[in-house]
């Protein structure tokens, strides 16, 4: 198998192959991060597809670096994601309830669905309320999945800088949420 510089490098000479190789590896986690972003899985869908097509507009200028190529997806995305919000002005995430639709996991009660969904949507809130920063590496860290090393150069930090950015957050989101009642304590 290809490395992705490899791939990268094929997808620059035209190599159609190469670019679908390119999009099955990177779109799952790009589409997540945008839809987490965002809120809306058709806009996600639409940002996710134009991210594509700027990165491959551009692919020939693109040099090896120590990030990963997703990485510069990412960049791409939230520079797409935040021209729509200067654009639009940003607004609170609104979602329609019939996109959860499918969310009722196979043999669930829907009142544990709720739950689960409310938990989420409660944290989503709470990871607002985070330091710029500490929101920043969550996002990067968890929602994008992104290494250690990938967060720390995009956010031109240590490893060491962002493992205690990412321990705190995650405190903060823990008090913040123990604040709410959002935890039993003995989930604590």
């Amino acid at each position: 198998m290809p490395s992705e510089w490899e791939l990268i490098e094929k997808a620059k000479t035209g190599d159609q192959d190469a670019l679908s190789e390119i999009v099955a590896d990177c779109w799952q986690p790009l589409y997540r991060f945008i839809s987490y972003k965002t809120g809306s899985s058709d806009e996600a869908q639409d940002i996710t597809q134009e991210t594509f097509y700027r990165a491959f507009r551009s692919l020939a200028s693109y040099q090896k670096t120590e990030t990963r190529f997703s990485t510069w997806l990412g960049r791409i995305a939230m520079n797409l994601i935040t021209d729509i919000w200067r654009k639009n002005g940003r607004s609170p995430i609104m979602n329609d309830i019939s996109e959860h639709g499918n969310d009722l996991a196979d043999g669930e009660n829907p009142a544990d669905t709720v739950i689960r969904l409310e938990t989420a949507d409660t944290l989503a809130t709470l990871l607002t309320e985070l330091p710029e920063e500490q929101r920043l590496v969550i996002e990067l860290r968890i929602v994008a999945g992104l290494p250690v090393k990938e967060v720390a150069i995009a956010m031109d930090k240590s490893e060491a800088a962002i493992k205690m950015l990412q321990q705190r957050a995650l405190k903060n989101l823990r008090d913040k949420l123990l604040e709410r009642g959002g935890m039993a304590q003995n989930e604590q």
